[in-house]
């Protein structure tokens, strides 16, 4: 299913001092098993899919500051455009809690991390709430942190992929700023 999120996809949810928040990302085939089940990685063999997602979770943490909390994950199984998602697996985070400490802006701020699929596709991290380091200027070169997460998510031993299917690649670019959406939410006007 080109561009469409399936057959298999990770919901991580997580809350900020305001709002609660959500991401999607697709992964390889998942099967059921102790946990979570398992996840197909890139380089053969799977992974438990909750070691898999708390290891992404680990490095998104430098993201955010202290009030943001990660609370949970399910996975979805849509095998058909037609067919409506079923959750197939789900569980909890304890003590992912945002790391960063600097200070800076990040109450209605989107990060976007900006990736090519092996198959020249576009894949995204999009962090909400994230902070900011008062600086909306596109990011070219990442930082120690932002590096760890997106070689996270590139990695060969993870089965994390793009909406066309295929493996997470090359970093392209990060962009910050302020989500308008959350901006009205949040009475910013």
């Amino acid at each position: 299913m080109a561009n469409a999120p399936g057959p298999y996809w990770v919901q991580i949810n997580y809350h900020g001092a305001l709002a609660p928040h959500s991401m999607q990302h697709s992964c390889k085939n998942w099967a059921n098993g102790a946990g979570a089940g398992t996840i197909e990685v890139w380089s053969g063999g799977t992974i438990p899919a909750v070691d898999m997602i708390e290891d992404l979770v680990d490095l998104m943490l430098p993201m955010f500051n202290s009030d943001t909390v990660f609370d949970n994950f399910v996975i979805y199984r849509q095998l058909l455009s037609t067919d409506d998602p079923q959750p197939v697996a789900s569980g909890s985070f304890t003590g992912k809690i945002g790391t960063d400490t600097s200070a800076t802006w990040a109450s209605a701020v989107e990060m976007i991390i900006m990736m090519r699929t092996v198959a020249f596709g576009l894949v995204k991290l999009v962090l909400l709430d994230a902070v900011s380091n008062n600086s909306f200027t596109p990011i070219l070169v990442p930082p120690t942190a932002m590096m760890n997460l997106i070689t996270e998510f590139t990695n060969d031993a993870k089965g994390w992929c793009g909406r066309d299917g295929a493996q997470p690649g090359n970093f392209l670019k990060t962009t910050v700023n302020i989500n308008q959406k959350l901006r009205k939410m949040y009475r910013y006007d």
